[in-house]
Formats: structure tokens, sequence, C-alpha cells
């Protein structure tokens, strides 16, 4: 007998197995980042068919399989309804969907923070739906790009140089060959491309490591669109690099200048 077992999962995409039936990518609280079959889902009739849409949050009960677990029973938590119906939130929610699939692996991700990983995701889409303008789903994307990479351990030190270890006082330098930031004299001596990168903006970065995603910091009325646009593709370059994939959303981001 098929061993069952539940757990809370979101969609990060789907696609058919066979004319009834289709295979949901999903990050769960329990088991990370799993994929497993939706029987019958392709049917007119099928009850699992709307509850295995991108971008929505179940309560599963699942089979254990060989390959792929089944999909045994899915009670919707949350649809984030809001982000179908505006082309911004869409592209940003397939953008965190695109990082969580290419950076949420076993190849990346080998300690059990997955609930963490789980509620962050969840906080970042219901964020997104709820957002008023292109600023909060900027704004929303960003916590959630520099939050990842900290869950991960791969999070950015924005005040210290990577090499000499010294407070950085002003303006900074990222190398993406170091793959860190560096104070201007030792950026001199690095090799590769590097960025400079406004004091401002580390301090602006840095405060956003630190502070919950749910919690509104000093920044949330003052930063505009411009400098919110500069770091997440700033942000998107360096997990692009960590994972020597480019995320595919966003082509036009790759023409836009980073800070």
């Amino acid at each position: 007998m098929k061993k069952k077992y539940t757990t809370q999962a979101i969609n990060l995409k789907n696609y058919p197995l066979n004319d009834n039936d289709s295979i949901v990518v999903m990050f769960s609280k329990t088991k990370g980042l799993i994929s497993a079959v939706a029987k019958g889902s392709k049917r007119p009739k099928s009850k699992l068919g709307a509850r295995i849409q991108m971008f929505i949050a179940n309560k599963l009960m699942l089979l254990e399989g060989k390959n792929l677990d089944t999909i045994a029973e899915a009670q919707s938590l949350n649809t984030f309804s809001k982000i179908r119906y505006d082309l911004d939130k869409l592209s940003y929610s397939m953008y965190i969907a695109e990082v969580v699939n290419n950076f949420c692996s076993k190849q990346f991700n080998k300690d059990e923070n997955y609930e963490e990983i789980y509620n962050l995701i969840f906080s970042t889409y219901e964020n997104i739906a709820n957002s008023n303008s292109k600023k909060d789903i900027l704004f929303n994307s960003l916590k959630f790009q520099i939050k990842i990479m900290a869950i991960l351990g791969w999070g950015l030190d924005f005040n210290y140089c990577s090499i000499c270890q010294k407070k950085i006082e002003d303006d900074s330098y990222f190398s993406f060959f170091e793959g860190d930031f560096l104070c201007r004299e030792c950026a001199k001596n690095s090799s590769g491309q590097r960025i400079k990168i406004n004091h401002k903006i580390c301090k602006f970065l840095s405060i956003l490591e630190k502070t919950d995603i749910n919690q509104k910091t000093k920044y949330d009325d003052l930063v505009n669109d411009l400098v919110l646009e500069r770091c997440f593709s700033f942000m998107k370059k360096y997990i692009d690099n960590l994972t020597n994939k480019k995320t595919k959303i966003f082509k036009v981001l790759e023409e836009t200048k980073v800070v």
C-alpha cells in the first residue's frame, strides 16, 4: 500500500503528462521542491483542474510513488487571484517561480529550511497580489531576492569588503568574479567585471535583508521606481551568475543599467 502524507505547497508550474493527467511542480512546506501527478486534472469536471494552476497554495494529501508522488486530495489555502489579472504581477510572480525552480534544487539547497522558504514565497505572492502599483510589486520582488539568498546561505554582506574585511565607509564595488562587495582599494586589484554601487544603496539593501518581509521600513515611502528597478536588476544578475542560468523572464531588464 502506498504511503500517504500531507503538506502545504505552492504551485510553481505544471505541464501535461498525457491526455488526462498533469505534472505539478510545487514548493512544499515539509519537503521543499517536489513534483507530483494530478490524475484526471485535464478532464472538464476534474476537482483538481482548478487547484493545480500556477500561484495557488494548497493543503495536499499525496501518495508516495517510486518516481513521482500522486496528488490524492487538494484544498486551496490561497489562490492569490489578483496576480492573474495584472501583467506586471504575473511577470514578477513567474520570475519568482523560476528562481525557486532554478535555485531551490538539491544542488543548492541542502538544508531543511523548507518552511522558511515556503513562508517567504507565500508572503511574497500575497503581497504582490495585493500591490496597488508597479513600485509595490518591484519592492516586494526585491525583498524576495534578498531574503531567498540569505536563507540559502548566499546572502551578501553589504557593509564590509570581502577581501580586507574592513567596513566600507563610502561607495563600494561589486565584483562578479569575487561574488561580493569590495572597498575602493581592493577593487583596484580585482579582476573581472565590477560595478560601482552608491553607499546609500548598500545601506538600503542591508536594511531590507535584516527586516521582516511584512514589516515596513523607512524607505517604503522614500525609494523611487528607478532605484528599485536598478536594485532588482543587480540582484537578478547576481542570482543568475550563481545558478549559471539566466532567468528567461524580463529580457528587457538585461538592457537596464545596474546601480
